[in-house]
């Protein structure tokens, strides 16, 4: 059977609109590093999900633009690691945000180009504050913004991505998501009968083969794909 023709793309946030394949643990990861702090993935690993819960329990979350969030994360991270370095506050949040305005900026022409032809949405695991984020990124008219603590449902769960569906009134077979993770993007993507795209580094190794996935390394390439 034939696939409809392709409608709509969504998107992943986190790893995906923010930068090629790069989650942001391994993003901080690089930072502490970048800043000259000793510091492994198994050390980090436990404060970064930490600050993940808490700033998910901020009461005023919803309204965080970027740099408001990561810095609420840092200090959270920081704050679990048992650092109290404000200097090194200001250096990370800088970093990061630098590093996330200059990924916006690569990416809207492409995104601005796309939304010419397909309908797009963004389906994202985030804090309730992604309708601001994207407002303040002004990427691309985005119809669709699934924010996983506006609606109660979380990747890899894949009716945030029949939810998703539903709103922009499509079948899902109509649809392409394109996420970094595998676990979270992919797999459930293609449960709930989309079509996807694996952004992942050269040298990621792909934990399975499944029907109607393309594989990138940059967003850059996704052009070609919708062709």
């Amino acid at each position: 059977m034939t696939d409809p023709a392709l409608r709509a793309l969504l998107l992943d946030y986190g790893g995906t609109l923010d930068g090629d394949a790069r989650h942001w643990f391994d993003h901080f990861l690089e930072l502490y590093a970048r800043c000259g702090v000793a510091l492994s993935a198994a050390a980090l690993k436990p404060a970064f999900y930490a600050a993940d819960e808490a700033l998910a329990a901020e009461p005023d979350v919803r309204h965080f633009g970027l740099e408001r969030m990561t810095d609420a994360h840092v200090r959270l991270q920081l704050a679990a690691l048992g650092h109290t370095d404000a200097a090194l506050v200001r250096r990370l949040v800088d970093a990061f945000v630098a590093d996330t305005r200059a990924a916006w900026e690569r990416n809207r022409p492409l995104l601005q180009r796309l939304a010419r032809a397909l309908r797009l949405g963004v389906v994202s695991n985030s804090y309730g504050n992604m309708p601001a984020l994207l407002a303040e990124a002004a990427l691309a008219p985005f119809e669709v913004i699934i924010d996983s603590a506006l609606v109660g449902l979380r990747k890899p769960d894949p009716a945030i991505y029949t939810l998703a569906a539903r709103r922009l009134d499509l079948p899902p077979a109509a649809i392409l998501h394109v996420g970094d993770s595998w676990e979270r993007d992919v797999v459930p993507a293609v449960a709930a009968g989309m079509r996807a795209v694996w952004l992942a580094a050269p040298d990621a190794p792909a934990p399975a083969v499944l029907a109607r996935v393309t594989r990138i390394a940059s967003l850059r390439e996704l052009e070609a794909v919708v062709a």
